[in-house]
């Protein structure tokens, strides 16, 4: 667990949380999203979630809960009817979301009462709105987990038939400015976002900076002799710039006729942009599994990661890294990957850029091979979830304890 780095002179020591005495804290997850779903929120508190059970920790998912899911801890649907129909939803509804859903918080502050939680760990707006509205009332103490930044990601959801990317960019900023700093905590995945939290008015002393951490299975044994072979994994929504990968893609095809692209996907009734003619390399997979998005790795030489959404930390990475793949990703993506060692960074966002990078990366298998390694190494490091665990049941002690300063020592671990 870090402290948002300070600037390029330096860095704010990295703290640990004190651990509160006797039982640990009854730990509440809040989602806002249907769960579960294999999209990168959903796959985060799930690994979270199991990660703390795992090490013991009364953990509670509160979150529209699909029917039929079991997991390994506690389950409780806080959905009504008719509520949150898809995992990822069109604008009109994500904002109806953040507009508050007094119903939803109505469901988890009967839940939290039942369950005797002592801490909240709100992950998302929606789900921090709801959350704040509990501890209103029942004084459960919350932290804050961003995801991501709604400055940046409200206008992903945006049109011009709803409402102009720049108003919901300024919806998004005046939301980071207002509500971040009501929780008693705040937990972001990186440290750019943790410095623009800072900036919009939340006690430094009150950030911890814990990455997402994934469930790794040793690193699987890629095919040997395949032709050189990039990856896209992930849903097809319009934040992931599929375009810009097909427009690079074509470039790539005229340099590496035998390059071929796997766009794997666990939609099935939505297809590739159509604005990119004469792509004869490029491969729609519809994965029924988590098998089929292995077998897809495994054949693979690379990983792409085409986002310019700069805030995110795409689950789409670790993935990569468990799988022992570099990753090729435009600067805004590139969380967890260091350049010239685990991946390649991509500075700009043209096409040609782009796809520089990814055929210097496909030309050079054994390369590939070397960074791969390295990039599963940079996950088992820093991404492995018993560690992280630790750090957040730490976190939790200290806030369900009322403190509200937590890092109160010097950590033993780099940051």
């Amino acid at each position: 667990m870090r402290g948002p780095e300070a600037g390029a002179s330096g860095t704010v020591p990295v703290r640990r949380a004190p651990s509160g005495r006797g039982r640990s804290p009854r730990v509440g997850l809040v989602a806002g999203c249907p769960f579960p779903a294999p999209r990168g929120s959903q796959v985060l508190v799930d690994g979270m979630a199991c990660a703390l059970a795992g090490a013991g920790v009364d953990v509670h998912l509160f979150a529209p809960i699909v029917p039929g899911c079991a997991r390994p801890y506690p389950l409780h649907s806080i959905a009504g009817e008719g509520a949150f129909p898809s995992a990822e939803p069109a604008f009109g509804t994500r904002l109806r979301r953040l507009l508050g859903d007094v119903g939803l918080a109505n469901r988890l502050r009967e839940a939290v009462l039942r369950e005797r939680v002592d801490v909240l760990h709100a992950h998302n707006y929606e789900a921090l709105l709801a959350s704040l509205r509990v501890r209103a009332s029942t004084g459960v103490p919350v932290v804050f987990h961003a995801h991501a930044v709604l400055a940046d990601e409200l206008p992903l959801y945006a049109s011009s038939r709803v409402l102009p990317t720049a108003v919901a960019s300024r919806l998004g900023t005046w939301c980071d400015r207002t509500f971040p700093r009501l929780a008693d905590h705040v937990v972001a995945l990186s440290d750019d976002v943790a410095r623009y939290l800072e900036r919009c008015g939340v006690d430094p002393a009150r950030i911890a900076v814990v990455p997402p951490g994934i469930e790794a299975p040793g690193p699987g044994e890629n095919e040997q002799g395949r032709r050189p072979r990039a990856v896209f994994t992930g849903n097809l929504d319009r934040y992931q710039n599929l375009d810009l990968l097909l427009r690079s893609w074509s470039l790539v095809e005229r340099r590496l006729p035998d390059a071929t692209l796997a766009v794997v996907t666990h939609e099935r009734d939505r297809t590739l942009p159509g604005d990119v003619p004469g792509l004869a390399r490029v491969e729609l997979v519809r994965a029924r599994g988590l098998g089929d998005v292995r077998r897809e790795w495994s054949r693979a030489t690379v990983g792409v990661s085409p986002r310019t959404s700069w805030s995110g930390f795409p689950v789409k990475t670790l993935n990569y890294m468990a799988a022992g793949l570099p990753t090729v990703a435009l600067e805004g993506s590139s969380k967890g990957i260091r350049d010239g060692e685990s991946g390649w960074v991509v500075r700009g966002t043209s096409a040609e850029a782009l796809a520089g990078a990814l055929c210097e990366a496909l030309d050079d298998p054994r390369e590939c091979g070397v960074r791969g390694r390295n990039a599963r190494a940079v996950l088992d490091e820093e991404h492995a979830w018993p560690r992280l665990a630790e750090d957040l049941l730490e976190l939790s002690s200290a806030i369900a304890l009322g403190r509200r300063r937590v890092g109160l020592s010097p950590a033993a671990r780099p940051g």
